[in-house]
């Protein structure tokens, strides 16, 4: 049985900035705070595939690719159509072309079959999940009143297997490090 695999890239953050991301996080997405650390999606679960060819596959795009630097200066409401479930996304505007870009580096060669077409890809680090629409967009209102500044860098890959509410890291790739 193949396991269900995903690529993440958990940000590099200051202290302080870690710290309130970890404190949004503990009050308004409690379950998944115990799951996975706060991160960029860079590949969605993807299953059927040889963890061996998959390792190999983000390796060698990670060599290549440089660390990200980012900016993250919006909480955004993001919602999936058909779910009730609603989510407060830091979005960086500083660093958003740059981790598309990897993202769509990512979904080549042995990754090409499973990217989503359906689901348009936005950069983002979620911070909360709602059960109701209005209580995610009144946080994210709050929170871009406030002042969003949520600077860092992406300089590595990690490759997770996930199964139900388990993420277990596999392993990390640095950026760059094959130039």
């Amino acid at each position: 049985m193949t396991r269900r695999l995903v690529t993440l890239a958990y940000p590099v953050l200051a202290a302080a900035n870690k710290a309130a991301i970890d404190s949004f996080r503990a009050e308004h997405d409690a379950h998944y705070v115990g799951v996975v650390e706060a991160h960029f999606t860079m590949v969605f679960e993807a299953e059927g595939l040889d963890e061996h060819d998959y390792l190999n596959h983000v390796g060698t795009i990670a060599a290549t690719a440089s660390p990200i630097n980012f900016h993250c200066r919006y909480a955004m409401l993001g919602a999936d159509e058909g779910e009730d479930t609603a989510y407060v996304f830091l979005v960086p505007d500083e660093g958003n072309s740059a981790i598309s870009l990897l993202h769509d580096r990512l979904y080549t060669g042995v990754l090409i079959s499973k990217m989503r077409l359906d689901l348009k890809y936005i950069p983002h680090i979620t911070i909360g999940r709602c059960s109701d629409r209005l209580d995610a967009k009144a946080l994210c209102d709050s929170l871009n009143m406030q002042g969003v500044s949520i600077a860092g860098k992406i300089d590595e890959l990690t490759v997770a297997a996930v199964d139900r509410d388990k993420v277990e890291k596999l392993r990390s790739f640095k950026l760059g490090a094959g130039s």
